[in-house]
C-alpha cells in the first residue's frame, strides 16, 4: 500500500465527525517536533560526554534539559485541551472564489499560536491564530470548488507552543455543509412575468413579458432576446432598442436558465441575473430546472435563499 494512501486512512481513523468537538485526550495526539528531537539528542549526547568525562555541569545540564523538554509536553498539550469547536450556520457562497467557513470557539483562558489547515488539495495555505478567552468566532478561508452542496473537509489543528518542543494536534470533520451557488457570468436567461403569484403557467412562459400597451423605449440587452426590438427604428440607422409595454395588472418577473445552453453555463447566467436584479432592490421569482420556483420577493434573505437553491440544483446527465 501506498504510504499516502495509508496515511491518508489513518487521518480519517483518527479524525471525529460532529458538528461540536471538545478537545480532550481522546481526541488529541502529541509528539515531539524537529526541534524537540534536536533538543532530547543534545541532552542524550551532554548525558554521555558528562558521564565519560566526569563532569557534573554537564550531566546537571543533560537533566535540566531533559526536564524542560518534560514541562513543555504538559504545556504544549494544555494549550489545546479543553478547547470548545462549535459549527455555525453557513452563507452560500460562489464557485471558485475564496471564502470562509465559520466556527465558533469556547475557551476558559487565552491559547497562543494555534494553526488551522485545511488538509483538501485546493485548499489555503494555513491560518496562526491566538484565541482569546471565552467564546470567538473564526471565519476560516475555505476555497469554493464546483458548484453543488460541499462538504469543508478534514480540519487540521496544530500547535507547538509555547517551546516549540512539542507538536499537538487533532483531525475534525465539520458535518455542515456549504452551498456552493454557479459562478455568476452574464448571458441570455429566460425572463417571464406573469400575474399569478404560484409562479408563470406553461402558456405564460412562452409567452413574452408585458402587454399590448406601448409605454416606452429603453436601450436592449443580450438577454432580453429579440421579440421586442423596435425594427423600424432600427432600420432607420438608429441605436438597438426594445420596447416597454404597461399592463394594467401589476406583473411579477420570473427568471428560468435558458434551455438552449449546457446546463452550468445556463446557471451561471441565471446566477448572474438574479443577483443584478435582486441587488437593484427588484423583486424576483426564480423557475429552476428542476422544476421548483421560489416565490417572487425581493432582499438579501431572497437572494441567499436563491443562491442556496441554484446550489442545490442536480447534474443532469
Amino acid at each position: 500500500m501506498p504510504f499516502g494512501s495509508w496515511w491518508q486512512g489513518l487521518q480519517r481513523k483518527l479524525s471525529r465527525r460532529s458538528p461540536e468537538l471538545r478537545l480532550s485526550h481522546r481526541n488529541l495526539y502529541i509528539l515531539p517536533s524537529r526541534f524537540g528531537g534536536l533538543w532530547l539528542l543534545t541532552a542524550a549526547v551532554l548525558y554521555w560526554l558528562g558521564i565519560n568525562s566526569r563532569s557534573n555541569s554537564a550531566v546537571l545540564l543533560a537533566f535540566l534539559m531533559a526536564a524542560v523538554m518534560l514541562l513543555s509536553m504538559f504545556l504544549t498539550h494544555l494549550n489545546l485541551q479543553g478547547l470548545t469547536l462549535r459549527v455555525l450556520p453557513q452563507q452560500p457562497c460562489l464557485a471558485g472564489e475564496a471564502t470562509t467557513y465559520s466556527i465558533e470557539t469556547d475557551s476558559l483562558f487565552p491559547r497562543p499560536s494555534l494553526k488551522w489547515r485545511w488538509l483538501s488539495g485546493d485548499a489555503p495555505s494555513q491560518q496562526c491564530l491566538h484565541l482569546a478567552q471565552g467564546r470567538q468566532r473564526l471565519d476560516l478561508i475555505w476555497q469554493a470548488p464546483q458548484r453543488g452542496v460541499r462538504l469543508p473537509g478534514r480540519l487540521l489543528l496544530h500547535t507547538t507552543a509555547p517551546l516549540g518542543l512539542f507538536r499537538c494536534w487533532c483531525y475534525w470533520e465539520p458535518p455542515t455543509p456549504i452551498f456552493v451557488a454557479p459562478a455568476p457570468r452574464q448571458g441570455p436567461v429566460q425572463r417571464l412575468n406573469s400575474t399569478c403569484k404560484d409562479g408563470p403557467t406553461p402558456g405564460q412562459r412562452r409567452a413574452l413579458a408585458g402587454s399590448d400597451n406601448f409605454q416606452d423605449l429603453k436601450p436592449w440587452r443580450p438577454e432580453e432576446g429579440l421579440g421586442r426590438i423596435d425594427w423600424k427604428a432600427l432600420a432607420r440607422g438608429r441605436s438597438w432598442m426594445t420596447k416597454s409595454f404597461a399592463s394594467e395588472t401589476p406583473m411579477e418577473l420570473w427568471l428560468a436558465a435558458a434551455t438552449d445552453l449546457p446546463q452550468e453555463t445556463a446557471l451561471e447566467h441565471l446566477c448572474h441575473q438574479v443577483s443584478q436584479e435582486l441587488t437593484a432592490g427588484g423583486t424576483v421569482g426564480l423557475l429552476l430546472p428542476d422544476g421548483r420556483q421560489l416565490p417572487s420577493r425581493r432582499g438579501p434573505e431572497h437572494l441567499q435563499s436563491c443562491l442556496r437553491a441554484l446550489a442545490e440544483v442536480p447534474s443532469w446527465p
